[in-house]
């Protein structure tokens, strides 16, 4: 059914690619330097042959971003769910010096991944800041209501920045 429904998603959401009726600087900025980033980052060449076949063809986009987001935010504590092995290491190849949990820690974090929608995790994220939400697809509301300045719908991902300084604004991005 993905194969199908994919393009048709592509379709419908063209009208929000690379960053079309985005008129924040900085959010901007963001989609261009950091989603729509298509230089090869120098993780990819040792991290994608340790990927299992089918999961090259339909998570490595999603396994990338993360590496992106991680190399561009350099956050101190990133919290990641334990059975995330191939997301904890696209993430800790994107910032070597992170302090990785499998758990939230008392004192907040500054990269948040979840698997589904966590009110406590989404309290637990610092300023400036991001949590990242996979499997986006039932949690839309959710993820909309968080309380992160800034929030990108890719689809099946969610990204939400934490930023106290920007106002609130939801984007549709078609990634």
């Amino acid at each position: 059914m993905n194969r199908f429904s994919n393009p048709l998603v592509w379709l419908v959401r063209i009208r929000h690619r690379c960053g079309y009726g985005v008129h924040s600087p900085f959010a901007f900025r963001f989609l261009t330097g950091v989603v729509y980033e298509r230089t090869p980052y120098y993780a990819y060449a040792t991290l994608d042959p340790a990927l299992p076949w089918g999961m090259r063809l339909r998570r490595k986009k999603g396994l990338h971003l993360l590496l992106r987001l991680a190399n561009w935010l350099q956050p101190q504590v990133v919290v990641a769910p334990g059975d995330a092995s191939f997301a904890r290491s696209y993430l800790l190849a994107g910032c070597r010096h992170a302090a990785l949990y499998g758990s939230l820690p008392a004192c907040g974090a500054d990269m948040v991944l979840l698997r589904e929608p966590d009110d406590r995790a989404a309290r637990a994220v610092r300023d400036g800041g991001i949590l990242v939400l996979d499997g986006l697809r039932g949690h839309r509301e959710w993820f909309r209501n968080l309380p992160a300045a800034l929030t990108f719908d890719l689809y099946d991902v969610g990204v939400a920045i934490y930023e106290s300084r920007l106002d609130k604004q939801h984007y549709i991005i078609n990634f």
